[in-house]
């Protein structure tokens, strides 16, 4: 069980998200908030980053990279897409995705998913 935590807050990009037909017009802000659980030990050790070695930037790159591409309705699914992305392609034994649409309630300031996903059964 890891206990090691990077977290990412606050993450923007704008994507094509949502279910009614204004919402497939045009981009609209979502935020995300990542708790990634691994080994970071190697990483304290070593004082750099090797490869195969978790690297948060690339990892965030990644993400944005495929979140401005996606054209999901549901949030529910982009953050899985997002879940299913750090484990399959990083070194993370489990992820905590939180994603907020801030657009989403006119009377809220965000609608918000949460999931948390790992490697382990």
């Amino acid at each position: 069980m890891t206990t090691d935590k990077i977290i990412i807050k606050g993450l923007k990009t704008k994507c094509i998200i949502g279910d009614y037909e204004w919402e497939r017009k045009r981009p609209q802000k979502i935020i995300f908030d990542l708790e990634l659980e691994a080994n970071l030990k190697a990483l304290a050790e070593n004082d750099k980053i090797e490869p195969g070695m978790l690297d948060y930037n690339v990892l965030a790159r990644d993400i944005l990279k495929m979140v401005t591409k996606s054209g999901y309705h549901l949030i529910e699914t982009l953050a899985e897409a997002v879940a299913d992305l750090c484990l399959s392609k990083f070194p993370v034994d489990a992820v905590l995705v939180r994603l907020y649409k801030p657009d989403a309630i006119k009377a809220a300031d965000a609608a918000v998913v949460e999931i948390y996903r790992s490697t382990s059964p």
